[in-house]
């Protein structure tokens, strides 16, 4: 049994207790308030019990639904959020129309209501946070409702205090209560129909999906961006322009890219990513230096710098040029496949070095990425980068 189920069976237990100890004190105090809390709380052992069928049927496989029954527990807090609503009509209903005679044994029902407010405290509390921490909406949706109880029994509370002292602060502490339950009904109404109705994601969720996205290197730029809620878990739809030439590499770094997002971001069922090749104007060279800026490195993740060349397509025109510094020379670890990212961010096409990097793991990140590796025997970096072919000698100066 999950978590989320076994929080739901914790509540229907919780609110039994709650009705059982309200019906006794109604009982001794002939209080009607508390008979009618009593009541209020007969009401939460319903809407717990819907929860949990929430929760049952929303891991439910189900044919006709290819995207799974999670909206279930959406319904499920919308119909809770009526509950509320419901919960806020009681005490209107109670305090300002109801006349019931004084009560009795008055110090033992006020001590009787302070504990069940003390029980429903430390479940809400509770309650709340499982839902926070598993992104169920409906388990959120009833540690709200628990609370609007608690609510409900600080103004029987006052109303029990109030008749000890001669005063009456009953209509003044519903007023403040009905409120609290309005905002709290509306809130979870407007959720709830939000996701039913398949709006977006929130900003906060979108840019961080961005950013883990954007930060691989073979993404050129992301076209297309959505992603819903249903239930708790969130769908996300992507459309890419990806630096690839192959099909089969283009498939393989969608998986990957999807399970980074999937690992980054709680509760993402499903990450569907539709991509095509970035189309290319122009071609970026790079070749690693040695302090003289002037002769080729035998190093790659040790070289001091790398320079950049940009060639148009068309007529192999020399756009851009920069002689960059390495800025993982000093690392420890993994400083060639760092390298390597960092230059498929600056827009790496082609990588000139003295040694073959095959079976290395730079090569593996470069030929992902659709980049190609050039060895040669040159140790000047001019003609080096001259030896690439006739298209581009000319622009090399």
């Amino acid at each position: 049994m999950e978590i989320s189920e076994r929080t739901a069976w914790f509540s229907v237990l919780t609110n039994l207790t709650l009705v059982a100890i309200k019906s006794a004190l109604a009982f001794l105090s002939g209080s009607l308030a508390i008979r009618a809390d009593a009541i209020h709380s007969l009401s939460d052992v319903v809407s717990s019990g819907i929860i949990l069928v929430g929760i049952k049927i929303s891991h439910r496989p189900a044919r006709g639904f290819p995207y799974g029954l999670y909206k279930v527990e959406n319904l499920v807090s919308l119909v809770t959020a009526l509950f509320i609503l419901y919960a806020g009509y009681e005490i209107c209903v109670e305090v300002f129309t109801g006349a019931p005679p004084p009560p009795s044994l008055i110090s033992i029902a006020a001590v009787g209501i302070g504990f069940t407010l003390l029980i429903t405290w430390l479940f809400s509390r509770y309650e709340l946070r499982v839902g926070k921490e598993t992104g169920s909406p409906s388990l959120v949706a009833d540690a709200q409702h628990i609370r609007s109880d608690m609510l409900s029994s600080i103004v029987i509370l006052v109303s029990l205090l109030g008749s000890a002292t001669g005063m009456h602060l009953d209509r003044y502490a519903a007023l403040i209560v009905v409120a609290f339950i309005a905002r709290t009904a509306l809130s979870l109404l407007l959720d709830s129909v939000r996701v039913l109705l398949d709006a977006s994601l929130d900003n906060e969720s979108l840019n961080r999906i961005r950013e883990i996205v954007l930060a691989d290197p073979r993404v050129g730029k992301i076209r297309e961006l959505r992603g819903r809620n249903a239930g708790r878990y969130k769908f996300v739809e992507l459309d890419l322009s990806l630096h690839v030439k192959e099909l089969e590499k283009g498939h393989r770094i969608t998986e990957e890219i999807a399970k980074n997002v999937k690992h980054e971001i709680s509760n993402v069922d499903r990450v569907l990513i539709h991509y095509q090749p970035a189309p290319r104007k122009q071609l970026t060279l790079g070749i690693p230096l040695n302090e003289d800026q002037v002769t080729v490195s035998d190093h790659f993740g040790e070289a001091p710098f790398f320079r950049l060349l940009s060639f148009t397509l068309k007529n192999g025109e020399l756009i851009a040029e920069h002689v960059l510094r390495n800025p993982y020379q000093q690392e420890e670890k993994a400083k060639g496949i760092k390298v390597a990212k960092w230059l498929l961010k600056q827009g790496l096409d082609v990588l000139i070095v003295r040694h073959d990097q095959a079976g290395k793991g730079p090569s593996y990140v470069l030929d992902n990425a659709g980049a190609e590796v050039l060895v040669t025997q040159e140790t000047d970096a001019k003609k080096a980068l001259a030896d690439i072919g006739d298209k581009f000698r000319s622009a090399i100066t």
